[in-house]
């Protein structure tokens, strides 16, 4: 059950401006009410956002220049959104990372992404953090999930309450059940006020952006590494000698463009990011390290009617201690389905891991 009491701290993290009031707008005007203290870490500036600058400023053509602009309104709006519930522009803070690059930052294990978060969570010290989860559509949204369950591992998070919340619902089922947060009729009002408060976007989606002002704000218990999350689509994973065996659901429309993506700690300290390319009919497929961008080598592809079967060649010895999946096939924009964190075979050895300075060294 979310509660809070005067010893709390609480640190909100969004992808983007806007987040914070169509996820938290009410647990955090519940929070500047109780006078606890706050901070919101705004982790891009949502300045790749064309149509609805394009929209908004009725020009097509969008460039370097434009985009700062566009990045700084946002940012402005998210100030005037915090004020209306209740907040103040000192608990805020722009870590400027580009819009619709993290999943690309995750990949390279960007050591900047890791570093800057650690160091904003140590200097805060939270009690409560709030995060977005894995399992949602928008990849900058799960790839930073993903990015903060690695973090939380390698500092330590005891003590510290964390919760993740769903902004972008994907196509595959959410079994997960959200712990709600119940707002009053004032609560409701003011956050619908501050998502008003995001007018370039409620611009072109005011209809959706307000049907987040309802009378419950859902949050979900944070699996830490080594839980394994709602493995969904990812059905199977289990590591043999053959290497990793997965089964993941996949109808034949998703065959198009499809992709595996891979982040996995071995060992307690190393990372890897692959990138396998599935074909459309069953073979080889192929494997690229996402951090070197090398060409690795191949893994075995099994389409089925309704499931891929795929067999990764990664050595029981390797030692795998943490392990997010992603399916990725073409779409215009949002994923089918987020990152899956899965558990791998039982009685492999765990490695007490490391600080994080040891692992961004080999990073």
């Amino acid at each position: 059950m979310l509660a809070f009491s005067q010893l709390d701290r609480v640190l909100f993290v969004a992808p983007h401006p806007d987040d914070e009031s169509l996820a938290g707008g009410g647990l955090l005007q519940r929070t500047f009410a109780a006078q606890i203290p706050v901070r919101v870490l705004f982790a891009t500036n949502g300045d790749n956002n064309p149509w609805a600058q394009r929209f908004w400023e009725r020009r097509w053509r969008i460039g370097s220049k434009e985009r700062l602009r566009w990045g700084q309104r946002r940012q402005q709006e998210a100030l005037t959104a915090l004020i209306s519930l209740g907040g103040s522009v000192e608990c805020v803070r722009f870590l400027n990372f580009q819009d619709q690059s993290i999943t690309s930052l995750l990949m390279r294990a960007n050591s900047e992404l890791f570093e800057v978060f650690t160091d904003e969570i140590r200097a805060f010290d939270p009690t409560i953090l709030v995060i977005p989860t894995i399992l949602d559509a928008h990849p900058d949204h799960s790839a930073l999930g993903v990015a903060l369950s690695f973090v939380l591992d390698l500092i330590g998070n005891s003590g510290i309450q964390v919760w993740e919340y769903l902004v972008h619902r994907p196509h595959v089922c959410v079994p997960r059940r959200a712990v709600m947060l119940r707002l009053g009729p004032l609560e409701i009002e003011r956050k619908r006020s501050a998502i008003l408060c995001h007018e370039t976007q409620v611009a072109l989606s005011r209809r959706r952006f307000l049907q987040y002002a309802k009378a419950e704000e859902g949050f979900y218990a944070h699996a830490p590494i080594g839980v394994a999350s709602d493995a969904r689509p990812i059905l199977k994973a289990h590591i043999e000698e053959d290497g990793l065996n997965l089964l993941i659901s996949a109808r034949r429309p998703e065959r198009l463009g499809t992709e595996v993506f891979l982040a996995f700690r071995s060992k307690g300290i190393l990372m890897h990011c692959w990138r396998v390319k599935v074909p459309i009919f069953s073979g080889l497929a192929q494997i690229n390290d996402a951090m070197s961008r090398k060409r690795l080598h191949d893994a075995i592809a099994t389409w089925n009617a309704s499931s891929l079967n795929l067999k990764v060649p990664i050595s029981r010895a390797s030692s795998v201690d943490a392990l997010f999946i992603k399916l990725s096939s073409w779409t215009l924009f949002f994923d089918r389905s987020g990152w899956c964190q899965v558990s791998v075979a039982s009685g492999r050895s765990l490695v007490k891991t490391p600080s994080l300075p040891n692992l961004l060294t080999l990073l």
